[in-house]
């Protein structure tokens, strides 16, 4: 993920409780990580930040905080440094602030652990950053089996500053395209032919509608003898984050893949478990293009119509995600690698991926199940995935 402009960092300071020579500027020069990712900011611009960050020079300007930004809604790092009554202040102001259900975090300097953790939180920042103003359609209603995939909308735009824009399902496959390319084995022409302009009836509703991510009832199209399989392998290797069966908590797992890592993630049901050997096998009718070594055209594997895609995910560290509960407040997250083992169940959706986990990760997912889909992200990301859903999607903090 590309940096992004340096985060504003509003300095507060006591006139009357000494440390006149205590600057921001200096303390800037002071810690090499301060200097080099962040600037001077007012008031103003670290309000308008998702996450805001706040730099206590001396203590004695909790009251000052608190008529500068205590109406604003949060997160918070407050950054204290070893003098001065910094670090009193701002446990104090943090505490105040956790009492009104607002999330704030202590980065103490003087800790040795500040510059790593500081590092984490950054990185969060410029994810926040990432998805304000994005657009997300949702093409129809998620599939009716989906009981625990149906997050309040409403709540999730107003945390993490994107849209979701409502589509009815009238997508319908353009005519004249190239078919997709690649070994085939049961789809002929014709299913070629949809499934290639499904595609790019997808593209041009992205187009249309400034769209920045989608998800699709694609169940509904099966009904009509439409698979969106090729359409949701090809979009997000062109930059478009897409989630199948109207599914949106994948589909924030999916976006925050791309601003993470600039590559798609895969969204797979999880079929076969042996905890003891920290083993998961996923499996899908589809997956982006961009993580594959090699893939045949085969058929849906519920309906055995259409294009489906049968790929070899490329072997490596993922981290495993998914977001549960009615604002997505409840997350899974472990870090593991998927093998090079290629399995072809012919008892399975088309794309089978086998995932080892460390000891013992594997057995929450069957103990607090927060539902179906889950997500491998390309690499290693638990730290900053865990800070993210805990400033922003904790139920600690969050009305």
């Amino acid at each position: 993920m590309a940096a992004l402009a340096p985060i504003p960092l509003l300095p507060l300071r006591s006139p009357g409780h000494g440390g006149r020579g205590v600057t921001s500027q200096r303390l800037l020069s002071r810690w090499e990580i301060l200097r080099r990712r962040f600037r001077e900011g007012s008031p103003h611009e670290v309000v308008e930040e998702p996450l805001k960050f706040v730099l206590f020079l001396t203590g004695g300007v909790e009251h000052e905080f608190m008529q500068l930004l205590g109406g604003s809604r949060g997160p918070y790092v407050l950054i204290a440094h070893p003098g001065h009554n910094s670090l009193p202040a701002a446990l104090e102001v943090a505490a105040a602030l956790r009492e009104r259900r607002v999330h704030a975090e202590v980065l103490h300097l003087g800790d040795r652990e500040a510059p790593g953790r500081l590092e984490v939180l950054l990185r969060v920042s410029e994810l926040a950053r990432g998805l304000r103003g994005k657009r997300v359609g949702l093409i129809g209603k998620p599939s009716p089996w989906l009981l625990a995939s149906c997050p309040d909308l409403r709540a999730l735009e107003e945390r993490l500053g994107l849209s979701f824009v409502e589509i009815p399902q009238e997508v319908r496959p353009t005519q004249a395209v190239e078919p997709p390319p690649g070994e085939r084995v049961e789809p002929g022409e014709e299913e070629l032919q949809t499934a290639a302009g499904l595609h790019a009836a997808l593209r041009d509703l992205v187009e249309a509608e400034k769209l920045d991510a989608l998800t699709i009832a694609c169940f509904d199209l099966i009904r009509e003898g439409v698979t969106a399989c090729w359409a949701l392998a090809r979009l997000p290797s062109e930059g478009i984050p897409a989630a199948c069966e109207g599914d949106v908590p994948s589909l924030i797992a999916l976006v925050l893949s791309h601003l993470l890592t600039g590559l798609p993630g895969f969204v797979g049901n999880p079929v076969d478990i042996d905890p003891k050997g920290e083993r998961l096998l996923l499996a899908h009718c589809t997956a982006p293009l961009a993580l594959l070594e090699g893939y045949r055209l085969r058929s849906h594997f519920e309906s055995g119509t259409g294009v489906a895609v049968e790929g070899r995910l490329q072997e490596g560290p993922y981290t495993l995600v998914r977001f549960g509960g009615r604002t997505l407040e409840k997350g899974f997250f472990v870090e593991g690698k998927v093998l090079g083992e290629e399995e072809r169940r012919p008892d399975l959706c088309r794309t089978q991926v086998v995932f080892k986990a460390p000891k013992g990760a594997l057995r929450k997912l069957l103990r607090e199940p927060l539902g179906n889909h889950h997500v491998l992200i390309p690499g290693h990301h638990r730290d900053v995935l865990e800070a993210f859903h805990s400033l922003f999607l904790s139920e600690d903090f969050h009305d």
